[in-house]
């Protein structure tokens, strides 16, 4: 964990007032919050730990970056072996009752519950001739209350593991249940269907096949191995379905011809490793990934020589993932690729042979220990922070790999209290029947859940026994019975074969999504949902919002404290462009880049890219009358200085200059603080900022279907947006500066569909911008009335900075000068929300009633915990 340093002038206060009490508003002055790559240890010192056992991590000896984009090789000179030890002890001079270990990477598991109190801890790297490099000595806690999670060790696991095939797709002793089980399953028929139609087409070569006549039209270096990774996959990826169709077509009914067909198939198609088209660190997982399924799947029908061409195949694409991984992907954010879909891929390859080739016991104790240490999420709130687009991506890893891991162990792995938290971010990102709330690549595609999500959602609901997952499913069941098999085929998200081979049954549906909060905020990860009606999507207004100490690097985007909103599942005001590519212009400059979405410019200068364009969320409350969240983006602006996306965009041609949106930073204080008026579909954004020296601050709205209506009233601008749908969200816009403004229906740079059809132009999107004159500081006060035709607009009455809506009543500083405070009440409920920084010293107090009791609540910020 990042340990966070108080900002200067918090220090300054502490000290003043002759108090170690915490204040009540934090300045973070740290250039990051989280590293790419691992430069602090784990657990920090002095923190208490949230898991016993703990998990130990600390910075690689020889850190580096790795290939920093698709089909472009990274500059990296071939990694040292290394040793490391690790000794851990209740006696800061390690004299007594140590537990010690050695490694070859740089993380360690205990796998024994340690005592409470105070702990030490200390890792060193061992120098080829043998000496010690040890660390600082650190420090961390365990209280009473610490939940354990303390899996057993590999060797247990392995000496319990069988020795027969299949055990990894299913146990052989398992076997006939499973074909019984499946005997009328309309699930378990597709595979055997799919395996037919394999059989009745003959395989071509991969060069009879790929098309390449966009690639070779493409004059970057980039766009060129991206296209041809892309056109070669979906050849590999077609024929990857088949042959994982006629092994899972066996495996239900020992029909041998489906053996024939699948081992004659993968013959051809390990050949192609050989082509000049084949391309791309997906295609080789593939390729392991079928030589897997069918050497366990077949092994009992394999010739000698068929043996030999898997376990070839296994041993030389298998030791070049794990050289790959080992000493880098244990000290990664999030190396995608990796995290997605190639570490389950070794995983299954490492137990598939293990005990059969050398290898394969290394990959099986780097593989096991790293699921302990780092995943499934790199923290324990729930959410994803590469959007949910990329969420998805996920779902076969954060499934398969647990249930794999608890059947053989005996362990329950869905214990981690991560994946009860993540049902509540599938449920709350992406209500049933809507777009989900959007912030990361691809974002814009997720129009409703897909079979992949309910189908996520049902193995959540029978591993963890989950209301809420089995209530999701069975509501949007209901009206889409099919949504599963629509599922099929889905390369990363398909989990078909999980429920032929499961035991345990969905949970009976004994909740309704209307009974959970209406909002709900996951600080770690940096967003928050706000909904009216969340159990019922056609009347559903919502509000999302991102402010993540994650940043914008790997597949998030740049759009710290940015929002979006929706009614009826459909978006109205809502982040723009397309994911036309990971570095290409448009996406760099119109859809990565903050002018894309609904937060701030500052003199038309956007958010840095990278972990270094940090937010993150101090405080918020999940009300029922009233909810609130608080985002400060004020470290994101500035030049780009991260060494891996400077690269990605020396590699693209991005230009990350003023011109393009990128300069020194002006900012010193960005805070958006967002109310939710009960269930009226009416949301408070206040914005308090301020700036180095005078700039002009660029205030932000997007639309995607329908261009938006801008009017001046009186005080300020109301902005109408609406979609196809009758969906209608109005911004009532006021500022403590004059504002001008314009909107434009032209993206900054095109957007081209080269990718797919070369040259395609995309549709544009609507972009409004109210800039103010030049100026230290700046407060906007946003009332957004979110409805369908539902109901009447909302009637604003303003005199000041006097406001009353609906029976709220709002008051905030609209002033140029002075300092900001907010304060929102509602005389009929008595819900009330209180923000200054004169009378409580920046803290908020909030009045709710919840159950018919009145609460009371004083918030005052607190720091995230991002892990790495």
């Amino acid at each position: 964990m990042k340990k966070i340093i108080l900002g200067l002038s918090v220090l300054c206060l502490l000290m003043a007032c002759g108090s170690s009490e915490q204040p009540a508003v934090i300045k973070v002055s740290e250039e990051t919050l989280m590293y790419e790559v691992r430069a602090t240890p784990s657990p920090a010192d002095g923190t208490y730990v949230k898991v016993n056992p703990p998990r130990f991590m600390w910075p690689d000896k020889f850190p580096h970056l790795g290939p920093v984009l698709d089909g472009v090789p990274g500059q990296v000179d071939e990694k040292p072996k290394v040793v490391y030890r690790i000794r851990i002890s209740q006696d800061k001079n390690f004299r007594k009752d140590v537990l010690t270990g050695e490694r070859a990477w740089a993380f360690f598991n205990p796998f024994q519950c340690l005592a409470q109190g105070k702990w030490y801890w200390q890792h060193a790297y061992v120098t080829p001739e043998g000496t010690e490099e040890w660390s600082p000595v650190y420090q961390f806690y365990i209280d009473k209350d610490t939940p354990e999670f303390n899996p057993p060790t590999l060797e247990k696991v392995l000496a319990r593991y069988p020795s027969h095939h299949p055990r990894v797709l299913l146990d052989a002793d398992d076997w006939e249940n499973i074909i019984a089980k499946n005997n009328n399953n309309p699930e378990a028929r597709t595979y055997m269907d799919k395996a037919s139609q394999c059989i009745s087409r003959p395989l071509k070569h991969l060069q009879e096949e790929i098309d390449t006549t966009n690639v070779v039209t493409l004059t970057n270096i980039v766009q060129r191995e991206s296209a041809l990774i892309r056109e070669s996959r979906k050849i590999v990826d077609r024929e990857e379905a088949n042959v994982e169709a006629l092994v899972r077509a066996y495996l239900l009914t020992k029909d041998e011809k489906y053996y024939r067909e699948g081992i004659n198939r993968l013959s051809e198609i390990l050949s192609w490793q050989k082509s000049k088209y084949f391309a791309g660190d997906f295609n080789l997982s593939t390729l392991l990934s079928m030589s897997t399924s069918a050497y366990d799947g077949f092994y009992n029908l394999l010739s000698p020589e068929e043996k030999q061409l898997l376990l070839d195949n296994i041993r030389k694409i298998g030791d070049k993932f794990y050289n790959e991984y080992v000493n880098h992907l244990e000290n990664r954010i999030a190396d995608n690729h990796v995290w997605q879909m190639t570490f389950r891929i070794l995983t299954m390859a490492a137990f598939a042979t293990v005990g059969e080739i050398p290898e394969a016991s290394v990959w099986t104790d780097y593989c096991y220990n790293e699921w302990i240490s780092r995943l499934p999420g790199l923290h324990k709130d729930g959410g994803w922070h590469n959007g949910d687009a990329y969420f998805h991506v996920n779902i076969r890893t954060l499934i398969e790999v647990p249930v794999f891991f608890s059947r053989i162990s005996g362990f329950n792995f869905f214990a981690d209290p991560w994946y009860n938290n993540n049902a509540l971010y599938v449920i709350y990102q992406q209500p049933p029947f809507s777009k989900s709330g959007g912030h990361g690549n691809s974002h814009e595609g997720q129009r409703s859940p897909n079979g992949g999500r309910i189908g996520y959602a049902d193995a959540l609901a029978r591993e963890c026994n989950n209301p809420w997952a089995a209530a999701y499913v069975h509501e949007i069941m209901q009206e889409d019975p099919d949504i599963l098999s629509k599922a099929f085929e889905a390369k990363p998200a398909d989990l078909t074969w999980y429920r032929c081979t499961t035991p345990k049954e969905r949970p009976a549906y004994s909740k309704h999504l209307s009974e959970l909060p209406e909002s709900k905020v996951f600080k770690q990860t940096g967003t928050a949902l706000m909904n009216t009606d969340i159990g019922h999507h056609a009347n559903n207004a919502m509000l999302s919002f991102r402010s993540s100490p994650y940043g914008s690097t790997s597949h998030a985007l740049a759009n710290q404290n940015a929002f979006n909103t929706f009614f009826g599942g459909k978006a109205i005001f809502y982040s723009s462009g397309h994911r036309t590519g990971f570095t290409d212009d448009h996406c760099m400059y119109a859809y990565r880049n903050t002018r894309a979405h609904n937060s701030i410019l500052v003199n038309g200068m956007g958010q840095k890219i990278g972990t270094e364009g940090y937010g993150w969320i101090p405080r918020y409350y999940e009300g029922e009358e009233i909810s609130y969240v608080v985002g400060d983006a004020s470290n994101a602006y500035g030049k780009v200085v991260s060494p891996l996306w400077l690269e990605r965009g020396r590699l693209s041609g991005t230009q990350f200059t003023p011109e393009k949106g990128w300069d020194e930073n002006k900012l010193e204080f960005f805070r958006r603080h967002v109310v939710q008026l009960g269930r009226s579909g009416l949301f408070v954004v206040y914005d308090e900022l301020a700036g180095k020296e005078p700039v002009e601050w660029n205030y932000l709205l997007h639309t995607v279907e329908l261009p938006m209506e801008v009017v001046k009233e009186e005080g300020g601008l109301r902005i109408l947006g609406k979609n196809k749908a009758d969906g209608i969200s109005i911004a009532h816009l006021y500022s403590s500066q004059e504002m001008t403004y314009a909107q434009t229906d032209t993206f900054f740079v095109a957007a081209l569909d080269w990718k797919k059809r070369l040259g395609k132009a995309l549709p544009n999107h609507y972009h409004f911008t109210a800039t103010t004159a030049p100026c230290n500081k700046v407060f906007f006060l946003n009332i957004i009335d979110v409805h369908g035709n539902n109901r009447a607009d909302a009637v604003i009455n303003h005199q000041g900075n006097h406001i009353t809506v609906e029976g709220w009543v709002i008051e905030c500083n609209l002033d140029s000068e002075g300092k900001a405070f907010l304060h929102i009440e509602n005389k009929q409920n008595g819900a009330s929300l209180d923000f200054n920084y004169n009378s409580n010293k920046g803290a908020t107090t909030i009045v709710d009633q919840v159950d018919g009791k009145r609460i009371e609540k004083r918030l005052v910020d607190s720091l995230p915990e991002p892990e790495i």
